[in-house]
């Protein structure tokens, strides 16, 4: 009986240090944890206590909580976590400073045991004294390559005087929309910066990205307000793709598989190594698969022989942020395996549109060798049907459509090409943005008529890529009406970048603007006035 009573008591301590287990059956619970309660409530005044206890609606994934607690000011005092079920506990070993407000915040990222995020943080907020400390600034933050919202991004506050070797004062982290706050603070004189803080340690380590705002400082009277200006960051991706695999659905096709998205350029190229790493055969992209964009078919001009091992060497192959494919390591057996690709048409270079003397591109999935594809091609232009086109060419897996000098202007064109899945002519009605069809962009940096600004317009889905700087107000015409991210900035220092400040020395930020999806309609010249 000693024997099985020990056992009963020791299970049961385990269970109680375990977190909880949900139970299993019925719907899915996919709702974040709430916190109903705390003791004391936000807002409590002269607390002389050392305890905060918080209660939740459900039980607590326990292992996500303590990355998650943020105390400040940094008092530099050691607590402890206890559990109860649904409550947790935060213990100080020591008593709290007199006349000091101090803020508990519970992260986002705070989970319940089905891993459902509580998807806004918490924030207690009590004072030691007679008052709570009630001033408040806030700011936002977007991502300079694109203009979206940067969020859960961290920002750093320090009060004056600023010591950079030790934790900030006060830490935010933006939401969603990229907006962050910084609330119950006391009178006094702050700097705040933008810092990529990795290690989650409230320091900024000088291996860490960091940026400045347009101000230095902000000064803060007794329950004042400030708000930063926005600034745009960029978090730069200098980890390189890595090829992870070669397969082969025969001895010239070859599906190579990256750790992450992939783009491919203009003259980008593949080279095939032997065991020798001697050059064995040269190879060509093929595409990138729109079902996972992380995978690149291509073919190899020599068979590559079945039971030998061959390596592989990229050139323009990257990812989003442009650094180049890596493949050393990489190695692959040859195959002889007949190739049984169906071939298919994959896409077309006509979906937004093309200038007066640009060529349709059809791309297959392979290799185009069936004199069908060319032989077939009917091309309509306006009300006349040509099945003799002369500009018909094919260049590895493009079937290229070119115009005899230009298409013609006002003229509607179709194409019908060979589809080898259905056996048919596959219709499409291409875009040809003439003259007639063009419309205008005007840009006005409303306020300044002096400054110097550089400008980029882009559409990502042409070959559209305008720069130049302007002075007050510039007009660009003949544009197709399509959509473009445009980016201004003004660049004070004259060196053609733009530059994203210095926290040592502090340098602000040059202004910078960036909107995508302004619209160009026919015949008419729209309006962007930009106000910094």
């Amino acid at each position: 009986m000693l024997h099985i009573t020990t056992s009963v008591v020791v299970l049961s301590f385990l269970y109680a240090c375990a977190t909880p287990i949900p139970p299993s059956g019925g719907p899915r619970d996919q709702t974040g944890p709430i916190i109903m309660k705390s003791e004391p409530v936000s807002g409590t005044t002269n607390f002389r206590g050392r305890k905060f206890d918080f209660h939740f609606d459900d039980y607590i994934n326990r292992s996500s909580v303590a990355k998650e607690i943020n105390i400040e000011p940094d008092l530099g005092l050691e607590y402890s976590i206890r559990w109860k079920k649904k409550r947790m506990t935060i213990e100080f070993d020591e008593d709290l400073p007199d006349s000091t407000t101090i803020i508990i915040t519970l992260g986002s990222d705070i989970s319940d045991v089905r891993n459902n995020k509580m998807g806004k943080p918490v924030t207690l907020a009590i004072s030691t004294g007679d008052d709570i400390d009630e001033g408040k600034i806030t700011g936002r933050i977007k991502n300079a390559l694109d203009g979206t919202s940067a969020g859960k991004v961290r920002v750093l506050l320090y009060r004056a005087p600023v010591d950079f070797e030790a934790s900030a004062s006060y830490l935010a982290e933006t939401d969603t929309g990229g907006v962050f706050v910084f609330s119950y603070l006391r009178e006094g004189t702050y700097k705040a910066i933008y810092v990529d803080d990795r290690n989650r340690n409230k320091i900024w380590e000088k291996t860490e990205s960091a940026q400045p705002f347009e101000r230095e400082y902000i000064s803060l009277e007794k329950s004042g307000a400030d708000t930063l200006d926005t600034i745009y960051i960029i978090r730069r991706d200098t980890l390189a793709p890595k090829l992870q695999g070669v397969g082969l659905f025969s001895s010239n096709r070859m599906r190579l598989r990256f750790n992450e998205n992939i783009t491919v350029e203009d003259d980008a190229s593949i080279t095939i190594t032997d065991s020798l790493n001697n050059t064995y055969s040269s190879a060509y992209p093929l595409y990138i698969s729109k079902e996972d964009p992380f995978v690149l078919f291509a073919q190899s001009d020599k068979a590559l022989t079945e039971g030998v091992s061959f390596g592989v060497q990229l050139s323009g192959v990257t990812d989003a942020a442009n650094n180049e494919a890596q493949s050393a390591g990489i190695q692959f057996l040859g195959s002889s395996q007949e190739d049984t690709t169906s071939q298919r048409i994959i896409d077309y270079n006509t979906e937004t549109g093309v200038f007066p003397d640009e060529p349709f591109v059809i791309r297959y999935a392979a290799p185009i060798s069936d004199p069908m594809i060319t032989d077939s091609v009917v091309i309509v232009e306006g009300d006349v049907s040509f099945d003799d086109w002369p500009e018909i060419t094919t260049n590895r897996n493009n079937l290229i459509i070119s115009p005899q000098d230009n298409w013609i202007e006002g003229v509607d064109y179709q194409l019908l090409v060979w589809n080898p899945v259905t056996k048919r002519r596959k219709l499409y009605k291409p875009e040809v943005w003439d003259q007639v069809e063009s419309g205008g962009l005007e840009i006005s940096v409303v306020g300044d008529s002096t400054g110097i600004y550089t400008f980029a317009l882009s559409n990502e889905d042409t070959r559209i890529q305008i720069d130049s700087s302007f002075t007050g107000n510039v007009t660009i015409e003949n544009l197709p009406p399509v959509g473009y991210t445009l980016t201004v900035y003004k660049d004070e220092n004259g060196n053609g970048i733009w530059d994203n400040g210095e926290v040592i020395p502090f340098k602000a930020p040059e202004l910078y603007y960036i909107q995508k999806n302004i619209r160009v309609q026919t015949g008419f010249t729209s309006e962007v006035n930009i106000r910094f």
